[in-house]
C-alpha cells in the first residue's frame, strides 16, 4: 500500500481561495457624471490668457466698452479656474499668496464693472491679481504652456 492510496487527496490551500468581489467606491451615476466631465473638460489656455493680459495691462489703446465686458468675463472664469488649481490639490497646499490672489481676485471679480475708466480700471486690477495668480501657480505647482507646432 502506497501513501496516496491511504491519505485522502489534499486541496491545495489556494483552491479554496475565493477572493471578495471589488466593488468600487460610488454609484453608476457618479461615474457617469464624473465622465461626462471629463469629456467636457477643456484644458487651461495659457498662451490665451498671456495673449490678453498683454492687451490688457500693456496695450497703450485701451479695449472699448463692449471689449471691457468681454475681457472682463473671460478674467473672471479663468480666474476661478486658476484658483481652484491654486487650492484644491490636497498633495500642493496653497501658500498664502495664493490664497490671498484667490480672495481677491473674487472680491474684484464682483464688483461692477461700470463703464468707462471705472470699467478700464476693475479689468485692469483684476488682470493684474490674474497675472500673479498664473505666476504663483506656475512656480508652485508647475503649470506650463504646450506649444503647437502647427
Amino acid at each position: 500500500m502506497t501513501v496516496t492510496e491511504v491519505a485522502a487527496p489534499a486541496a491545495h490551500p489556494l483552491s479554496r481561495h475565493s477572493p471578495a468581489r471589488h466593488v468600487p467606491p460610488g454609484t453608476p451615476d457618479d461615474y457617469k457624471a464624473l465622465v461626462a466631465r471629463l469629456r467636457a473638460w477643456t484644458p487651461l489656455p495659457i498662451g490665451e490668457i498671456v495673449a490678453t493680459l498683454d492687451r490688457t495691462l500693456e496695450s497703450p489703446a485701451p479695449p472699448s466698452n463692449g471689449e471691457l465686458v468681454y475681457i472682463h468675463w473671460q478674467l473672471r472664469s479663468w480666474h476661478e479656474r486658476l484658483s481652484h488649481i491654486a487650492t484644491a490639490d490636497r498633495r500642493f497646499p496653497p501658500t498664502a499668496d495664493a490664497l490671498r490672489l484667490a480672495e481677491s481676485g473674487r472680491a474684484i471679480g464682483s464688483e461692477p464693472i461700470g463703464q468707462g475708466t471705472k470699467a478700464l480700471g476693475v479689468v485692469r486690477r483684476l488682470a493684474s491679481t490674474l497675472l500673479n495668480l498664473l505666476d504663483e501657480v506656475t512656480h508652485t505647482q508647475g503649470l506650463r504652456a504646450v506649444q503647437d507646432d502647427t
